[in-house]
């Protein structure tokens, strides 16, 4: 039962959604003047939009393809998309110039992922121009506006480098909208043409920031927060182990040494492959245990997304290893289980672990295992630096 209650909630969250959605449309007819036939024509289209909004959300999360948590987190969604519909039906009462939109298509993104986000503006947009009467030009350019903003910002992740993408977007837009500017002047041009449109720009880098940095609070904090928890030697899971299994243990440390310091020194994400070099091993000891699912048991324990796909690659033969940080912790783990399987045959004294090191490492990539990953040819080398340079801390790897 209480595996359950989520999805429920998520289907009340989409039902008071698309009730929201449908009410806030047919106020906005009433108010605008359209006839009783034009409201509801409008209800219908307006259902199939909300309707495929919708569909493309779940599907989506069955999928695994929104981005970030957004799959655990409808409520953010929902609660942006019943603003933007709002918004799109008070909006005809301003000129088209002065449509500060681009930042819904960037929110609904965000939140869910790139194909739902341009799916609900799409619906969003429509009925904002059907209200207001104005061309299909206007759609068009606040469409392919809020489509740029999409694209620039679907890669955002936890190094926040927002900077670059605003900037273009900004550029783009103020290039756009002076455009349309001219277009409908005929030639002629006076500086109160303008003043909107500026205004208009200036409005949605606020916007841009608001959002973004409402972003940063609920996602990336919250990650980092998650990782800082579950990354700690004390984490219940991992500590539970140090008693229980020493071997299963002291493997973990190691491989998350070695998985942090690679990861670090080749850019990838340090908190993935730590978390990976952590628990590779010891989720599965936990399923076999508990008789759960890999997915129960990083539920349970509140896993972020990333940490759960990289252990997903790296346990199920099924799926291939695509991830970088998979692949660190793959090798990582490698290589400290042949060594620590050396020094328990008390060979510590005159085997060179650095060059077994790269040897494992290169049998691995030989192999062809990781053919279908992400890693290269040069991020393996930085590998095989790493671990022969660290023959002061293979002395640690003897179990004390």
């Amino acid at each position: 039962m209480k595996k359950e209650k989520p999805k429920w909630q998520n289907v009340i969250l989409l039902m008071i959604m698309f009730l929201i959605s449908m009410f806030a449309t047919g106020v906005a007819a009433y108010f605008y003047g359209k006839s009783f036939r034009e409201i509801f024509m409008l209800l219908i289209v307006s259902a199939a939009s909300f309707g495929s909004v919708i569909f493309s959300l779940v599907q989506s999360n069955i999928d695994h393809r929104l981005h970030y948590d957004n799959g655990s987190h409808y409520a953010r969604f929902v609660l942006i998309y019943i603003l933007s519909v709002v918004t799109g039906c008070i909006l005809p009462f301003l000129p088209s110039s002065g449509w500060a939109v681009p930042t819904i298509a960037l929110a609904l993104t965000l939140f869910s992922n790139t194909t739902t986000g341009m799916v609900a503006y799409a619906g969003i947009m429509g009925i904002c121009v059907y209200f207001s009467d104005a061309s299909i030009l206007v759609f068009l350019i606040y469409f392919l506006i809020g489509a740029i903003f999409a694209v620039l910002f679907e890669g955002l992740d936890e190094d926040y480098k927002a900077g670059a993408p605003m900037t273009i977007a900004l550029v783009l837009y103020s290039v756009i909208m002076f455009a349309k500017i001219v277009f409908e002047s005929f030639g002629t041009l006076n500086l109160e043409m303008f003043i909107i449109p500026v205004i208009n720009i200036f409005i949605t880098a606020l916007l841009m920031l608001a959002v973004l940095r409402f972003y940063c609070a609920v996602v990336i904090d919250r990650e980092r927060g998650k990782y800082i928890e579950i990354n700690d030697q004390e984490f219940p899971l991992l500590a539970k182990y140090k008693e229980e299994d020493a071997q299963i243990y002291y493997n973990a440390i190691h491989t998350a040494y070695f998985a942090e310091k690679a990861a670090r020194m080749l850019h990838m994400d340090v908190n993935v492959a730590k978390c990976g070099g952590y628990y590779h091993k010891i989720i599965v000891a936990e399923c076999r245990k508990e008789g759960k699912s890999l997915e129960e048991i990083c539920q349970s324990y509140k896993f972020p997304p990333a940490a759960i796909k990289l252990l997903q690659e790296y346990n199920y033969k099924s799926l291939a290893m695509g991830m970088k940080e998979t692949v660190v912790v793959y090798l990582a783990d490698a290589v400290v289980f042949s060594i620590m399987y050396l020094l328990e045959k008390e060979q510590k004294s005159e085997v060179d672990f650095g060059k077994i090191a790269t040897a494992i490492i290169r049998r691995k990539v030989d192999s062809g295992i990781l053919n279908q990953s992400a890693i290269s040819l040069s991020d393996i080398c930085g590998m095989e630096k790493i671990f022969t340079g660290e023959k002061l801390y293979y002395d640690f790897l003897r179990r004390e």
